[in-house]
């Protein structure tokens, strides 16, 4: 801890530590696997209105997307799965920013990423390699090689006055990565909706 800084990250779940110049926002408890905070499936499932292959199909279709998410950033992306996460935590830590004027639309949100990979809008906090590997839990050198790979594609940049942020590359990301993505999504919800997992999994703490 460097004395009298702190670090300031997005919410992530993971305790609040104090690391290079700003304080990281995160929760105040690590995510842990413990028996209080696991859902008892087998218990859940004996509920009158939970089908097994209602869970089944809806499993399905989320790995389906999941597997293509990770296959879609690994082809289009060009890089790794790990690297792909540190690039989240500088795009959260934006949003995280953004959001404090309120929520934006997708349009609004676009002008604003441009205005931040343009440097006319700054920051009140920064990233550093530091910060990012506490977040992450990963060694401080991973995060450094990785985020220094994003550097070199503009995707991040990086200065002493505003640390990592998203770099010129991001645009063309936040145009079609997240909007395939999006539609996605969308296609997912719109599966489980059809099948009754949509609903089943809005009240399953109801019926636990």
């Amino acid at each position: 801890m460097i004395r009298g800084k702190r670090l300031i990250i997005p919410n992530l779940g993971y305790k609040i530590s104090t690391i290079g110049s700003l304080k990281t926002i995160m929760s105040e408890k690590k995510t842990i696997m413990s028996d209080d905070n696991i859902v008892n499936f087998n218990r859940v499932n004996k509920h009158k209105d939970i089908k097994a292959p209602m869970f089944s199909q809806g499993l399905y279709n989320w790995v389906m997307f999941i597997l293509s998410f990770y296959t879609r950033v690994r082809e289009n992306l060009k890089i790794d799965f790990e690297t792909f996460v540190i690039l989240q935590v500088v795009v959260s830590h934006s949003l995280y920013q953004l959001n404090k004027s309120g929520t934006k639309t997708f349009a609004e949100l676009e002008d604003q990423i441009t205005n931040i990979t343009q440097k006319k809008l700054r920051n009140n906090s920064k990233l550093t390699f530091a910060s990012i590997a506490e977040v992450l839990q990963l060694p401080r050198e991973t995060v450094r090689r990785k985020v220094l790979i994003l550097i070199k594609k503009n995707i991040l940049i990086s200065d002493t006055i505003d640390g990592i942020k998203l770099g010129p590359s991001y645009k063309t990301i936040y145009k079609e990565f997240v909007t395939q993505t999006t539609l996605d999504m969308s296609s997912l919800v719109k599966k489980w909706k059809k099948s009754g997992a949509l609903d089943t999994l809005l009240e399953l703490d109801k019926k636990i």
